[in-house]
Parts: C-alpha cells; structure tokens; sequence
C-alpha cells in the first residue's frame, strides 16, 4: 500500500506534466492561440495592430464579465456547503430523542438505521456540493486565465505598435478614409 506522502508526490508529478500533455493534445490551431508573441506579429501592419487590440479590448471586458460570474457562482456554492455544514448538528433535541428511544426495545437497532441513512444523506449531499464547488472554481480558472492571455496579447500589440512608430491618429485618419 502507498503512503500518503508518496501518493501526495506522486499527485504533484502528475500536476506538473499535466500542461505539457494538455499542449500535446491541442489542436495545432489551439496551441497558437494561446501564444502572446506570434512569429506573424512582425508582419503586421499598424491598422492591423490596432484592429486586433481593439478587438482584444472587447473581448477583455467580457472575459471580465465571465470572470465576476465565476467568482458569484463560487461564493454560493461556498455558502451553500457552509449552511450544509451547519445544518448538519443536531442539537440537545437529537441527544434527548436518541436517549428515549435507546429506551424502547429495539429503539438503538432502529436509532442506528436512521443515524446511518442520516449521515449517508449529509455525505451524498457534502459530496455534491463539493462536485459543484470544484465546477466553479475550474470555470473561474478557466476565465482568469483566458482575461490574463487577452491583457498579455493586448500589451505586446501595444508594445509593437509603439516600437513601428505607429501613430493612433494616422491609423483612424486611414481607416475613416477608406470605403
């Protein structure tokens, strides 16, 4: 049998090649996507720099949106499992019923069934709420770090843009000018 440290370790191995074989099974298409810098960056032009940081710019205000929905989705799940928590004590009634029942004949056999069906219902629920809880937090995840790739995108585009010597109003004077 393993130890709890060995499977523990095993477990961060796993984590830490988890990425490289995500990245292996991506599309092509995908891999790129996530890129920051793309070799192609070099050629692009200043309208169209400005045109993807734009289009970065709304995509970043929605992935803001995705992400505060995740963070509300997250809190009711977390206080959801907390009223579940609390719910689950059974106060001086439970302790006074359990003792007279202990006093009918049979009473603990059947006290012992329904403590059981009790705690086996607690559990169920415990584990959905903890199911729910590990949904929301990979889909917060997920968006933080889909907001983080827009804004990294975004600031090299900024940064070539400058770098070409681009000038803003050229690129809205050329843009206003075309058909």
């Amino acid at each position: 049998m393993f130890t709890a440290a060995f499977t523990r370790l095993s477990l961060y191995g796993l984590l830490a090649v988890a990425p490289s074989v995500v990245d292996a099974q991506m599309p092509p298409q995908w891999v790129a996507e996530r890129m920051v810098k793309r070799l192609s960056d070099s050629d692009l032009g200043c309208a169209e720099i400005h045109a993807e940081t734009s289009a970065l710019e709304k995509t970043g205000l929605a992935q803001q949106a995705e992400v505060l929905q995740a963070q509300e989705a997250m809190a009711k799940v977390q206080e959801a499992l907390m009223e579940q928590a609390g719910g689950a004590r059974g106060g001086v009634g439970l302790a006074i019923g359990s003792g007279l029942l202990g006093m009918v004949p049979g009473g603990a056999q059947i006290q012992g069934h329904a403590m059981k069906a009790a705690a086996e219902a607690r559990r169920a629920g415990m584990q959905e709420g903890m199911q729910k809880m590990m949904q929301a937090q990979t889909r917060l995840m997920n968006a933080e770090q889909a907001l983080e790739h827009a804004q990294a995108r975004g600031e090299h585009l900024t940064d070539l843009f400058l770098r070409k010597g681009c000038r803003l109003s050229e690129v809205k004077a050329a843009a206003g000018a075309a058909p």
